[in-house]
Parts: C-alpha cells; structure tokens; sequence
C-alpha cells in the first residue's frame, strides 16, 4: 500500500487516470515508473462485464472504417501500430484461450483472464495502481502534472488520461476526463450515448409494449447504413445487435426504418396468397411470429381476400419498410459506448499526445473516436494505449 508520504515525495515519470482497457495496455507497454489512479475497487471493471463477462476484445477484420469520428482518418495510425493479431499473440504468451464467433468476433472465455495478464503485465513493467481512490483535479506545477486525488497528491512528468466515456455510471464513469481535458484547452465534441437501444415516441411505446421481450431477425436502417441482425421489442422501444448498430448513426430527428422480413418481398409474398382463405397473420406464418404480425398490422382487414390493393401495399410498407423517428436512445446507463470525445484534431494520430500541452496523452474512449459493436471499441482501446505507451518510452 502507498502512503501518502511516499505519494509526496516520489515524482513518477507517467500518471494515468483510469484502470480501464487503455489505461492498462498504455500502462503495460512501457517500462518507466509510473502509476495509475482508479476509482473502483478492482482495475478493469469495465471489462469485466464486457461480452456478458465473456470479453469480446477484438475484431479480426477491424479497419479504420469500422469507427467514426469527426476526424475519420484519425485512428488509421494506431490501429496500424497495434493489429487484432498482435493481442491474439499477447493471449497466446499468456496461455489465454479463445475464439472467433462471426463477423470476426473474438471472444475470450473470461474477461477475468484478460484482465488479470493486463494487471500483470502492468505490474511488471513498473506500476502501480492506486485503487479506491478519486482523482479530484490537475494542475501544471513547476513543469510536473499535479494529480490531486482522495490519497493526496500525485505528481508525474507525464499524464495519460484514460478515464473513458459516460457510459457505465453504475461503474463510476463521470466527466471527469472530459473536464481535465476542457481545463487544458481541448476541444470537446459533444457527447451521446450509443450503440444503444432507440426509444418509441408515445404512441409506438403503446401500441408495441405487449411484444416487450420478443426478438426476431430484422434489418435496420439509419442514414445510409444498414445492419441485419436480431432486434429486441422492450418496453420502451427495441435494442438488440441491429439497433445497436444503427444508434451509431442516429441523431435526433432522424428516421429509422426496420425490415421486418429482411429475406423477403412482403408485396409478392401476400399478393401470391391473396385468393385465400387466409388471414394476414396466417399468411406469414413461418415468416414472422403471429404476435408481431398482429401488431404490426392492426388496423387493417385481416382477411387477404377482402383487403384492398391500398391496404396490401400498407401491409408491405409495414412489413419492409417500417419507420419512425426514435424519442431518443435508452441513455447512458444501458449504452455500451460514448461517442463524441476529446476533439482529435487536437492530437497528434501517432503518439495520442495533446498538439499544444506537450506531456499529456489521450486514448481510448475519451477521444472521439466510436467503433461499431463487435469488439471493434476495446480494439482502440489496446491499440491507442499502445500508441500512446511507445511515445512515452521514449522520453526520460
């Protein structure tokens, strides 16, 4: 245990803020004195709960145009620096096992193991992580970066921030990195939750609450971009992998639309049964679940041979083509990520370095930089506290 005095009188070549995925890659990737200040009671929580505990801590196909960001072409340097294969080699050394699930989703069968290599590993290289301990401000002094903290003071020549995003309060995410990069005269883009569940306006949330537990598959639509996967009805509107990965792109006021029958033309497949006996639910049988049929087309005459072309055409808008303008997301406490973030035109692509507060380094979920769901999030967070970890070794 560090004493306070011992905090007092040490100058530490690095501090980070944040024992979280980047934090703890940057931390593990050089050897220097340094250490870490982290406000839960065990480094890595986030991971921990990541991947239903399970840890989905890479893509294998990841690219920059899995991300977004204002600045697109921002991550291309670190993500070049540090490749998915280069953290399966660090699993392998450290006989971590895992695997590939689809779309290049790599999984370990723990989170717990991963976390434990990245506090070792950390450890080894000359760290230490001060846990249960708040960072309460920062300060320039005498050329040092003073980190005030609930264990007194921490003093260090050079300070990664590694805080993350405002996703996870029940985990203590706060603003708090935010605010010390604002002090320090970054830029901010305004932050949003995503890859988050959409939320219905008040009609929607009435008319579709009794299929609040139901999935199916469905293809989602935001902008120009389209996913395909499962969507999950809540009470509040839907979530699932699809919407997830639509909120990426949504803004208020944007519409999204959900093909509810991705693999077929709902127009042919009623018009083909229209000289039947059967109903609109009985017809999609097979297709879609009765309940959500009946949902989907209330209002309507429910007997083919008796609807109109308009009301045909109407099924198959709703079927195909079923849009509406979300009231929101589900909100920071469900969503996974935090877009938006420390501007990064503000710093430099290769070493993650502030251009103008020589020093201070920022990675991770901090930055403006977003990736899809699949791994692809906690893959910049290996790659740009790499990224950040090479630059520092270099300075003495």
């Amino acid at each position: 245990m560090t004493t306070h005095n011992e905090l007092k009188n040490t100058v530490f070549h690095t501090a980070l803020i944040g024992a979280g995925a980047s934090g703890l890659m940057c931390a593990g990737s050089f050897d220097r004195p340094k250490i870490i200040i982290e406000h839960n009671a065990k480094p890595g929580a986030k991971i921990s709960v990541s991947g239903g505990g399970n840890c989905n801590f890479s893509n294998r196909f990841t690219a920059p145009s899995d991300y977004i960001s204002q600045n697109k072409h921002f991550c291309k340097n670190a993500l070049a620096a540090f490749k998915p294969q280069d953290f399966l080699r660090l699993l392998e050394e450290n006989h971590i096992p895992w695997e590939e699930r689809a779309n290049g989703q790599l999984f370990a069968f723990g989170a717990q193991h991963i976390v434990r290599m990245l506090v070792r590993r950390a450890r080894e290289a000359n760290t230490q992580i001060l846990t249960n301990t708040q960072a309460l401000d920062v300060r320039r002094e005498n050329g040092l970066f003073v980190i005030d903290t609930s264990a007194g003071p921490v003093r260090a020549q050079y300070l990664v921030l590694a805080c993350g995003g405002l996703s996870f309060p029940s985990l203590g995410a706060s603003a708090f990195g935010i605010k010390t990069a604002q002090k320090f005269g970054l830029k901010i883009i305004e932050q949003r939750p995503a890859l988050a569940g959409l939320t219905f306006p008040k009609e929607l949330r009435e008319r579709f609450k009794m299929l609040a537990g139901n999935s199916l598959k469905a293809a989602v639509s935001c902008g120009k971009y389209s996913f395909t996967g499962q969507l999950l009805f809540t009470h509040e509107g839907v979530s699932g992998p699809a919407v997830l990965q639509a909120s990426l792109y949504w803004q208020p006021g944007m519409e999204v639309s959900v093909n509810f029958l991705p693999d077929e033309d709902a127009n042919a497949l009623l018009h083909a049964q229209k000289n039947t006996a059967k109903t609109f639910t009985a017809a999609l049988r097979g297709k879609l679940p009765g309940k959500t049929a009946k949902v989907l087309l209330a209002g309507l005459n429910d007997n083919l041979s008796n609807a109109s072309r308009t009301e045909l055409e109407q099924a198959a808008l709703r079927l195909n083509a079923f849009s509406f303008v979300p009231q929101g997301t589900s909100g920071y406490t469900r969503a996974e990520v935090t877009a938006g973030g420390v501007d990064t035109r503000d710093i430099k692509p290769s070493t993650l370095e502030a251009r103008r507060v020589p020093g201070l380094y920022i990675i991770g979920e901090l930055l403006d930089v977003t990736g899809r769901l699949g791994g692809f999030n906690l893959q910049w967070a290996w790659s740009s506290g790499f990224s950040a970890a090479k630059d520092l070794e270099k300075k003495f």
